[in-house]
């Protein structure tokens, strides 16, 4: 009995997969859209004479290929039952590459030539997602580097680490779609997580009953799925993996190679809904994205577990030019690497070359993206980064702000980010507010002569004092106490006493975003040593 339920019904000469058949999920449809875009690969490169006659899965027909993509589906035409498997396997070959350099190189995902950091980065995000079991692939276990050179005046030479890969599971894939006799199998094939991530058998006492199975019409489109998704590392224990949702094949191979960031210093991800309003930048707004990420948790921390998943549907244009000013202001920062001499172990490096250097993402921009995600104001939450600590690094958040302080005074300057004018005067109140104390605290502390150390210490205790006083209000009284106390020790603040009825509101409506306003202007204030300078010159 099972095993006749096992068995579907095939055409041996053709096989067709429709994009919207029972049992397609969206992992199913994106692996049809990467298996459209090999085939259009695929074409294109017998087109241009990048590959030969024998290299195809069979012969074109008066220019046309072996298969038809429509919008919604695509045939595989093999001619005899028993061609089946060559065919198969020419597919694959073609579209499961390993560089000499032992790098993965899919070509559905490209048109064009693709530098070797890129793929670096791309395969990264494939071990961490689609290939992080050791079982489905073959790495070398020493590691190798490739440079890019930063985008800034800095100039430096950003490496990337990987280890070479020799084999990995989907170039052997076609061997589980096909019998002896090289036709068509025609009982159900057993999933697992390198084809459909987060798969896995329910309970081994129980492996039969609780393993998944696909017919051959859904599987093979989840052995795609590793083209049409995009998978980001965030570091080196955390990836993401973004997955369009694919309701036309035809646009889908116009639109999957805009999916790929345009250069290496875009091949990474702050969290989940960062790659998703990046990845609608380069394509559409109006596409939807499944994001999952996969890093170790405490009862698994072998493998990386799925432990977060995000969709986001279409978006209005209002809500992508605010994440594109937010992404403008907060670009990951390139540090040099002073621990390494000029001439590093990379051979052939002249002393003429840059300096090695490494990435540094930004903090504020997570927390922005997965506010416009959910259209939320986009600075909502903020107060979290003023007194928790970077799990990654178990240090405050705030430590790492001043870092960042320039993009947040553009982002605050910009009156294209404000929902309301009220935001935007409330944080130039707090603004001239502590400019006026500092300044008041200076002249109390040092009067004309130069600036001194006690007026430095003293700046510090009023910033730390605000920044606890206004994370530990817990009441709308209590936020409105502190406010008030703040504009009351300086002079006259002039946006307070022309734009009070447009701040106010503000203050009322919602005391915990008015919080978060609060302590952004507090982080966006002048960094420490620009306005100390600053104060120094005025006295």
């Amino acid at each position: 009995m099972t095993e006749a339920l096992d068995r579907i019904a095939i055409d041996s000469k053709t096989l067709t997969m429709n994009l919207f058949a029972p049992g397609m999920s969206t992992m199913h449809r994106v692996g049809l859209g990467g298996l459209a875009c090999t085939l259009d690969a695929l074409q294109r490169a017998f087109t241009e004479n990048n590959i030969s006659e024998s290299d195809l899965p069979a012969r074109f027909q008066t220019g046309t290929p072996p298969w038809e993509i429509t919008e919604e589906s695509i045939t595989l035409h093999f001619g005899k039952p028993e061609n089946a498997a060559h065919y198969l396997k020419k597919l694959f070959e073609f579209g499961f590459r390993i560089q000499t350099e032992g790098l993965i190189y899919l070509p559905g995902q490209f048109k064009g030539k693709v530098d070797l950091p890129v793929l670096a980065d791309l395969q990264t995000g494939l071990m961490l997602t689609f290939l992080q079991h050791g079982s489905s692939r073959k790495l070398e276990k020493k590691e190798s580097t490739v440079h890019y050179l930063s985008d800034d005046d800095a100039g430096l030479r950003i490496p990337v680490t990987f280890r070479k890969c020799t084999w990995f599971k989907h170039q052997a894939g076609w061997k589980e779609f096909v019998g002896s006799s090289g036709c068509l199998k025609t009982r159900q094939i057993k999933l697992d997580g390198s084809i459909y991530p987060g798969a896995a058998v329910r309970h081994f006492a129980y492996k039969n009953q609780s393993i998944l199975k696909e017919p051959l019409e859904r599987i093979l489109p989840l052995f795609f799925s590793l083209v049409g998704c995009l998978c980001l590392p965030v570091n080196r224990g955390v990836g993401v993996l973004l997955a369009p949702e694919v309701e036309d094949l035809q646009d889908f191979i116009r639109m999957r190679p805009k999916l790929n960031p345009t250069n290496a210093h875009q091949y990474r991800a702050t969290n989940v809904e960062d790659a998703i309003l990046q990845a609608k930048l380069r394509t559409s707004p109006l596409w939807g994205f499944y994001a999952i990420k996969f890093q170790p948790t405490p009862w698994s921390s072998q493998q990386k577990s799925r432990v977060n998943t995000c969709h986001v549907g279409p978006l209005d244009g209002s809500v992508m030019s605010k994440y594109q000013r937010v992404s403008e202001s907060l670009l990951p920062r390139t540090i040099a690497d002073r621990s390494k001499p000029r001439q590093d172990q990379t051979p052939n490096i002249n002393s003429d070359d840059p300096q090695t250097g490494f990435r540094v993402d930004s903090i504020v921009r997570p927390l922005i993206a997965a506010n416009l995600a959910k259209q939320c104001p986009w600075y909502s939450g903020f107060t979290a980064l003023m007194i928790k600590n970077n799990p990654a690094t178990g240090k405050p958040f705030r430590n790492q702000l001043s870092f960042e302080s320039k993009g947040i005074n553009q982002m605050v300057s910009d009156s294209l980010l404000w929902d309301q004018e009220g935001e935007s005067l409330l944080v130039r109140a707090i603004h001239e507010a502590i400019r006026q104390v500092l300044g008041r605290i200076r002249s109390e502390t040092d009067g004309a002569r130069p600036l001194t150390i006690a007026t430095q210490s003293r700046w510090d205790r009023f910033r730390d004092k605000l920044r606890l006083d206004l994370a530990r209000s817990k009441t709308p009284g209590q936020l409105r106490f502190v406010l008030v106390d703040l504009f009351s020790r300086g002079k006259i603040n002039p946006t307070l006493q022309s734009e009070w009825s447009k701040i106010l509101p503000v203050i009322r409506a919602d005391w915990q975003l008015a919080r978060d306003l609060s302590l952004l202007a507090l982080a966006s204030y002048a960094s420490k040593n620009a306005e100390n300078n600053r104060l120094n010159q005025i006295a």
